[in-house]
This record gives structure tokens, C-alpha cells and sequence, in this order.
């Protein structure tokens, strides 16, 4: 009897298309792999939807079978009925009881009682150079990493992806994160020591996935170079020397805070390494808010010249904000209309905050009796917590933010002013080297997608302005496409999260669990005897939304 492992991360499954490359259940792969009783006979699996698990615990159930989930919410610390690796796992065990169940990953180490109820082992901490089958064989229910890995120690063989197609390809090269934003759990999972990979290893690993990939590539740190300036140079000195001997193969896309664009020469070397993305967590136009959720970082200078500094030099910023925070004004929702206007970005992600799990902020709303627990909070993404201004007025900033910001007139025009500078900004040399690794069979397959979106969305003004791509350069037509395409695509995400938003409300009314009140909205008024429900002990391990760094 062989055995089997068939290695899955959950919340990268959309059931129909890969989109980036599971970073984590390839460093598993490669535990299972690299351990003395992996036999010669055995098979590992690299899954990408719950589709292909079934398929192949079905093919191999005459097999001894092993399935090693790996659980890194979107959200790190979500409640178990939204939990889709929860879900898989009692699924697959119900069709096949006899498989091997395993789980590990950010949201176990924050979740660890959820987890135990439905898998044979429950993995908590960092794989490192652990013996997974050793460990496995032993019959433990539960293990805890003793010590944050040796980042340097990890293999990750991008060969066993060979054959799949990513649309973006993940590395990772930081641990850690030296700032203390309150909302923020990071630090509580990886520690506030920062660890990142040794430069000669990062060329390595571009190297070896450039042999599988080509084009966009996410660095997978919480923090490129965790916001330390010396650090995030020596990185980029050894991605530009890559990109120059390999002819730009790669397009990056980083996360990191605001006060990166106060360093001229990383900017600088940015543009050069051919990062065109970055996901900014900015959380607030409110000083007072950023500063009582000791997000001091974002404190030194002013937004719009800070986002307008990325945009200079080439990078596309997607802007994260939360509503909701302590001290957060009264007008924060036209404060930060404004702030958008002026920086014209078409990109935003705004969140509603809730207390996950290690956060600093949540342990300061459990001590104040703040925290609340019912089902509804969590199943439709609504903050499980009495929040500092009215409840129902921060929602209603929410649905009309999003409102605001994706008519389609606004978002396009944001797209063409973002295109327009983005032109002006790239390094035309930079720009042809990369742009010979991009047929225009790509081009046509992105514009299909394009097409589609913009039908999905109801933008058909987006559509018909692909008629001004007659004739123009290839590097345009694609940043045309990518810029649009994902902007519009975020319109249709960020309305269906309005909706379930709303839902959740209207059931918090029936439920008479919340007291709220919006003006001009009589559906949606509780009457004012409703009382909210305290949190109990066991719901502290457990957490809805959070956000960036």
C-alpha cells in the first residue's frame, strides 16, 4: 500500500483558476519530501481546488492517504463557520474517514481549539526543518513549533509547481514586523523580531522560479524587507543584478506601509527592479485614529504626496483603509473621499474593523467589555464589538464609500489618469525588456477577461473605450487592460461585500442584538431597548476581519 499526500491550501481555492502560486503548501511539499520515510513508491500531490482533492483521494482510496491543509486566512483569525479549510476537512472526512487529516498555517497557530475537533493533527508555528512524517506517524493530536524557523534553513523547490500555470508566481523573504499597530496580529504570529532570508538565497529562488514562471511575481512579506531601509536596499540590489542577467522576467508586486516613499533611493531602486504594484496599508485620513492605533508610521508627512511619490516612480498603489477605529472623527468618510480625490488611485480595499485575534486592540476591547459574540458577526463580515462611534453610521460611511468610489465614470477616470502618469514614469529600456517576454496571444486572452468584467460589472462605457487600443504599443494596450480590468473587478467584489454587509445588519434587527439607528432608513432601525450582547470566554479565541500592514 502506498501512501499518498495530497497537500491543499484552502483559501486559494476559486473552484476554476489558479491565481497565485501556494507558497505554503509548497514548503509542506517539501517537508514531506525531504524526510527519510518518504519511500520511492510514494505520491504527493499539490491540489489547487477541493475539486482536485476529491478527485484524487477517490483515485487513491485503495491507498493509505494523507491530506496536509494548510490554513492561511485572508482575514488570520476567522470563526470557524467561515473557515473553508474547516470545511474541506469535515467534507473530506466524511466521504473518506479513513484519510490522514493534518492542518497547519497563521490561522491555526491564532485557532488552535477550532481546528482540533476536525483534524487528526493539528500543526501550530512554522514548518522549518520539522519531520512531518515522523511527526504524523507519532499520533500526536497536537504540536507546537518550539521556536520562529530558520528561514534560511526552509527549501522550497518551485519544480514541484512545474506544469501549472500561476498567474502570479510568490516569494517570500521577510518575517516579522517591527511596527505595533494595535489592529494588527502579525507580530503576535511571526513576533516583532524581524527574520528575512540571506540575499544569496533570494537569487536562488529567483532563479529557480524563473525556470516554471514568467511575469507577475507577489513577494509574500507582510513587509517587503520589513520596512527597514538598509534591508529592503540589499534586496533590491539583488533583484535589479537578477533582472538585468535574466532580461526582466519578472513584474513584482510588494506590500509595504506608507513611509517607504521618504526613502529617495529605495524608490529609486524600486523603479529599477520593475515593482509595479504595492499594497498600502494606509488605514485612516484621521491623524488621531492612526495615532491611537499606534500606526505612527504613517504620521511623518502628507498622504497624497506620500501616494504620489509611488506613482512617480512607476508603482501602481492599492490603497487599504479601515473605518471604525478608536477616535476616528465624525467626518472621516469625507475626509477620506477627499483624500482619494486627490491621489485619483483606482484601487482600494476598505475594511471594517474587527478585533482578530493577538491584536493589542483586541485585548483593550475585551478588558473594556467591548467585544460581542453571535454568528451573525461573523457570518456576514460585521464587527463583532461596540465601536466608538455609532454603529450603523460607520456601515453607512462603508456602503457609501464604495458607492462614491466605483461609479464607473469616477473609476475609469482614475484608470486613465494612473495610465497617463504610469507612462510618463516607466523606464522605456526596463519596459522593452520585459514587454519581449509578453506575446500578444497574452494580450488578446487579458482583453477576453477585459471584456467579461466590464459585462459583470455593467461598466460598458470600459468596453467601448478599448476602441482608443487600436494602434497603440503593446506595453499600453497591457497596463490599459490590467489597470481597468482589476479595478472594475474590485467594483463587483467590493458591492457584494456592501450587500452582505447590509444583510447582516437587517438580521442584527430582527435579532434585536445591536442597537442602531440610520437616518431616513426605517428598515434598517432598531428600537432603542435592543441590547448588544457581551462576549464570552471560550468566543476570545476566535476573530473576524483584519488588514494590512
Amino acid at each position: 500500500m502506498r501512501n499518498v499526500y495530497i497537500v491543499f491550501l484552502a483559501s486559494n481555492d476559486l473552484g476554476f483558476r489558479r491565481l497565485i502560486m501556494p507558497l505554503g503548501p509548497l514548503a509542506v511539499a517539501v517537508a514531506v519530501r525531504r524526510s527519510a520515510s518518504f519511500k520511492s513508491d510514494d505520491l504527493l500531490f499539490i491540489c489547487d481546488t477541493f475539486r482536485e482533492v476529491l478527485h484524487k483521494a477517490e483515485r487513491h482510496k485503495n491507498d493509505r492517504v494523507f491530506f496536509l491543509a494548510s490554513s492561511m486566512q485572508l482575514i488570520r483569525g476567522v470563526n470557524q463557520e467561515t473557515n473553508p479549510a474547516i470545511l474541506y476537512g469535515k467534507t473530506l472526512k466524511s466521504r473518506f474517514p479513513n484519510v490522514i487529516s493534518c492542518v497547519g498555517g497563521p490561522d491555526v497557530s491564532l485557532n488552535h481549539d477550532d481546528y482540533l475537533a476536525h483534524f487528526d493533527l493539528v500543526f501550530q508555528g512554522e514548518i522549518g526543518t520539522t519531520d512531518l512524517l515522523d511527526l504524523i506517524g507519532s499520533g500526536v493530536r497536537s504540536f507546537n513549533s518550539p521556536a520562529p524557523a530558520d528561514m534560511n534553513a526552509e527549501v522550497f523547490d518551485y519544480e514541484l509547481l512545474r506544469g501549472k500555470k500561476y498567474l502570479a508566481g510568490t516569494l517570500q523573504t521577510t518575517r516579522g514586523c517591527p511596527f505595533d499597530c494595535s489592529f494588527c496580529n502579525i507580530g503576535h504570529i511571526y513576533g516583532r523580531g524581524v527574520r528575512t532570508i540571506d540575499p544569496d538565497l533570494l537569487e536562488r529562488r529567483l532563479e529557480s522560479l524563473a525556470t516554471i514562471h514568467r511575469g507577475f511575481v507577489i513577494f509574500g512579506d507582510d513587509n517587503f524587507g520589513g520596512g527597514i531601509e538598509d534591508k529592503i536596499l540589499e534586496f533590491l540590489d539583488v533583484i535589479i543584478r537578477f533582472q538585468e542577467r535574466r532580461r526582466y522576467p519578472f513584474v513584482f508586486g510588494i506590500q509595504v506601509s506608507l513611509n517607504v516613499a521618504r526613502y529617495p533611493e529605495v524608490m529609486k531602486k524600486l523603479r529599477e527592479a520593475n515593482v509595479t504594484a504595492a499594497f498600502v496599508g494606509v488605514e485612516s485620513p484621521s491623524e488621531e485614529a492612526l495615532a491611537a492605533s499606534r500606526k505612527r508610521q504613517n504620521l511623518w508627512g502628507p498622504m497624497p504626496e506620500q501616494v504620489e511619490t509611488f506613482v512617480r516612480h512607476g508603482i501602481v498603489p492599492y490603497l487599504s483603509f479601515i473605518l471604525g477605529l478608536d477616535r476616528e472623527p465624525e467626518d472621516v468618510g469625507r475626509r477620506l473621499r477627499d483624500l482619494l480625490d486627490i491621489c485619483q488611485t483606482p484601487f482600494l480595499m476598505l475594511n471594517l474593523i474587527n478585533p482578530v485575534i493577538g491584536s493589542r486592540f483586541r485585548a483593550k476591547a475585551a478588558a473594556a467589555g467591548r467585544l460581542l459574540d453571535h454568528p451573525l458577526y461573523f457570518r456576514y463580515n460585521l464587527m463583532p464589538l461596540k465601536t466608538g462611534r455609532p454603529y450603523a453610521k460607520i456601515v453607512e460611511d462603508y456602503g457609501a464609500l464604495l458607492a462614491w468610489f466605483y461609479d464607473s465614470r469616477r473609476l475609469l477616470r482614475y484608470c486613465g489618469n494612473l495610465e497617463r502618469k504610469r507612462k510618463d514614469a516607466r523606464d522605456p529600456r526596463i519596459q522593452r525588456l520585459f514587454m519581449a517576454h509578453v506575446s500578444w496571444f497574452l494580450i488578446l486572452k487579458l482583453f477576453g477577461f477585459y471584456a467579461g468584467i466590464c459585462l459583470k460589472s455593467g461598466a460598458l462605457t470600459g468596453l467601448f473605450k478599448t476602441i482608443k487600443l487600436i494602434g497603440r504599443p503593446k506595453a499600453e494596450v497591457l497596463d490599459f487592460l490590467l489597470i481597468r480590468g482589476t479595478a472594475l473587478g474590485s467594483k463587483r467584489s467590493m458591492a457584494q461585500a456592501v450587500r452582505k454587509v447590509r444583510a447582516g445588519l437587517d438580521g442584527l434587527r430582527k435579532s434585536a442584538l445591536y442597537p442602531y439607528d440610520i437616518p431616513g432608513d426605517s428598515r434598517r432601525t432598531l428600537s432603542s431597548g435592543a441590547t448588544a450582547r457581551p462576549i464570552d470566554k471560550r468566543s476570545c479565541s476566535r476573530a473576524g476581519m483584519g488588514t494590512s500592514q
